[in-house]
């Protein structure tokens, strides 16, 4: 992982949570996005993506989160991501339009508490 930025996991059942520290940027955003991948677990049927302590997020930050949107969409799982009022990724969360797409809270506990019972089981 680099410098700039790190990820942690942690698995709760069927729900996957996902901190991303630091900086996402062009540099760095393969690494984030594998990170992230290894971390979900074939039996996860939810994955939060916490980005509380994420001080930067460009372009390439917001092409990841699209594809794992995309891809975990077409698994029939959920996403939703974590972005404090406060947070310094903010700004280009809500410029980028990604709430239309992925669902956003401003609190871990709110995402963690929500649960979508519209998405039908996995036939796997």
């Amino acid at each position: 992982m680099s410098d700039l930025a790190w990820v942690e996991d942690e698995q709760q059942g069927t729900l996957c949570l996902v901190r991303v520290h630091g900086e996402v940027d062009l540099s760095n955003a393969q690494d984030v996005a594998a990170a992230i991948g290894r971390a979900v677990r074939q039996e996860a049927r939810r994955l939060v993506v916490d980005l509380t302590d994420t001080t930067y997020l460009d372009s390439a930050g917001v092409a990841l989160l699209l594809r794992l949107a995309t891809r975990l969409q077409a698994r029939r799982r959920q996403l939703r991501l974590v972005v404090p009022f406060n947070s310094p990724v903010r700004r280009v969360v809500e410029f980028t339009g990604l709430p239309r797409v992925i669902p956003v809270e401003t609190r871990l506990e709110d995402a963690l508490a929500h649960r979508d019972e519209t998405l039908p089981d996995d036939p796997r």
